[in-house]
């Protein structure tokens, strides 16, 4: 698990983007996950999240590559897994949904939590910043 203490939500965000050297849009949204999976109780909450978005990153280039190559046998395992771990990020996002201020709560269910083209487009942008902020923190472990 890893030492959040040293990190606000800004600071967090600011660094990720540094150290990705990309512009990371939705930085508010960024923020409301980062206020929450920040406080004390949400710690592994929140490696869990950036862990499984990491996942989730993986395994969608995974099927993406396999669809087209005769030796990957287990797309439909890939294809289950993907979908277990989609629905866990999906709950824990809606766990930090709960806490937000009501304005920010009602945009950000409109923008990621509902099935729709417009909110599955939007998680995909977030799961690659939260990709990003894996890697990032792996990075500070070795160092």
């Amino acid at each position: 698990m890893y030492k959040f203490e040293k990190f606000t939500p800004e600071t967090l965000f600011k660094e990720v983007e540094i150290f990705s050297k990309k512009n990371i849009n939705n930085k508010e949204d960024f923020i409301l996950i980062f206020t929450e999976g920040l406080k004390d109780e949400n710690s592994e909450s929140l490696s869990s999240l950036i862990f499984i978005a990491k996942y989730v990153r993986g395994l969608r280039r995974v099927l993406e590559k396999g669809a087209n190559l005769p030796d990957v046998n287990n797309l439909e395992d890939i294809k289950k897994d993907l979908s277990e771990n989609i629905i866990s990020l999906l709950d824990i996002l809606k766990e930090y949904n709960k806490s937000m201020p009501n304005k920010k709560k009602e945009k950000f269910e409109k923008d990621y939590l509902k099935m729709s083209p417009y909110c599955i487009t939007n998680l995909n942008s977030l799961l690659e910043g939260l990709e990003w902020t894996k890697i990032y923190l792996n990075d500070l472990k070795r160092k």
